[in-house]
């Protein structure tokens, strides 16, 4: 029994499976072509146009400049401390670390780096323990630099010294967890 072929139908069923297909092209293209871009959902503020930190002079306690190139490629997460980090300011170094060591196998790929005044406290109850601690008196991060007592401004810092992510003093933790989470995902 030979049952006629409707070419039409196999036509409008190739022509729907090709609509199928090409249309999310098509309609990315033409959202690429208006200039439409999707947004990056970070918390912190882009740091454009990008600046390389791999010059900026940072003395450590030891008294060696921090490699801002390490031997790994590894981020940097560098605390920007305002005047007089006391309690607010470490129970903020204190969770930044949490977040580092949330990080599982990715938390040897981010560095911490403080950079600022001694804490005005003399008991920090281990908060820097896992901090390299840094000066300088560079001009480039006067306006990163937090201006009220006990608060704490963090830059991400690419493996190449690259300043990528500014978060103010206003971010909670939680949320730079979130962005470090993604990251290295």
């Amino acid at each position: 029994m030979n049952v006629p072929i409707d070419i039409r139908r196999g036509r409008r069923q190739l022509l729907l499976i090709v609509a199928v297909f090409f249309a999310p092209m098509l309609l990315a293209a033409i959202l690429a072509l208006s200039g439409w871009v999707p947004s990056a959902r970070s918390h912190g503020q882009p740091i454009l146009p990008q600046e390389s930190f791999a010059g900026l002079k940072v003395s450590l306690a030891d008294g060696k400049i921090w490699p801002w190139k390490a031997a790994t490629p590894q981020y940097t997460l560098m605390a920007l401390v305002g005047p007089g980090c006391a309690a607010a300011c470490l129970y903020k170094l204190y969770m930044l670390h949490n977040a580092q060591v949330g990080l599982n196998e990715s938390s040897k790929n981010l560095r911490l780096l403080y950079v600022g005044a001694a804490p005005v406290v003399t008991d920090t109850h281990g908060a820097l323990r896992s901090w390299v601690l840094g000066q300088t008196q560079a001009a480039a991060l006067l306006r990163f630099r937090p201006q009220q007592t006990d608060q704490v401004a963090v830059i991400l810092v690419a493996a190449d010294g690259t300043a990528v992510v500014y978060y103010p003093p206003t971010v909670p933790v939680i949320d730079i967890n979130k962005d470090l989470r993604r990251l290295f995902k």
